[in-house]
């Protein structure tokens, strides 16, 4: 959890969602202090994105207030919500990749972008989480070249490439990939230990990869908002 007198890395407070007829009609609290992670079960794929999309202010809550590293999404200016971003990885939809670059540029691409890399800083640090997460090397083909296992290992690579101080995962693909269990365990706990927040999403059926993780928060959204959930073994 947060520190004394430090700043929570996310916090929803009293928000609803903007589309009901996508999410419970409830009100939701969360709070992810520096260090901690969360694993929340959700019912429907609709309800996981439209949290997502309140975590990462893509939009605003009709009630309550979602805030980033102590900054209300909803009193950032458009520039200033893609700068917060910058400091938030993702592994959503890991499929989904740019057709005009390849793997390895999508990957570099944004820590290129916003300079908080040196070219050859990013690809080594690209590199040593490429083979965390069990490749030989950051891929360098294109989308449609590239095997649908190696583009979630890659995606991986993308979310925690950078030093995130928020991780944000939801992505069926990977939750069924129970062999990267360790390796994720291992980039949680390295996010947890340099002070910064993971969220992971899971449906109901569970997450076999997600087993190895230890949050300090695991969570259940139904219509009453967020309540603790007892995780199996």
């Amino acid at each position: 959890m947060a520190a004394s007198g430090a700043p929570a890395i996310l916090s929803l407070q009293g928000v609803a969602f903007a589309d009901p007829r996508a999410a419970p009609s409830c009100r939701i609290d969360l709070e992810l202090g520096r260090g901690d992670a969360a694993i929340v079960e959700v019912d429907a794929t609709d309800t996981a994105a439209s949290l997502i999309d309140l975590c990462l202010g893509l939009v605003d809550p009709p009630a309550g207030a979602a805030r980033f590293l102590d900054h209300d999404w909803r009193g950032l200016s458009p520039g200033e919500r893609f700068a917060a971003r910058s400091r938030i990885g993702s592994v959503v939809q890991s499929q989904v990749w740019p057709t005009h670059l390849s793997i390895a540029e999508s990957i570099m691409a944004p820590r290129l972008y916003h300079r908080d890399r040196t070219p050859d800083q990013a690809i080594t640090e690209a590199t040593a989480l490429a083979r965390t997460f069990g490749l030989p090397g950051v891929p360098a083909g294109q989308r449609d070249a590239t095997a649908a296992g190696e583009l979630v290992r890659a995606a991986c690579v993308r979310a925690f490439l950078g030093a995130p101080a928020l991780v944000v995962v939801q992505d069926a693909a990977l939750d069924a990939m129970a062999a990267l269990g360790v390796a994720m365990a291992q980039a949680v706990a390295a996010v947890q230990d340099r002070g910064g927040a993971v969220l992971w999403i899971i449906g109901p059926e569970g997450a076999p990869a997600a087993r190895f993780v230890q949050p300090g928060q695991a969570l259940r959204l139904g219509d009453r908002g967020l309540a603790p959930m007892r995780r199996s073994p």
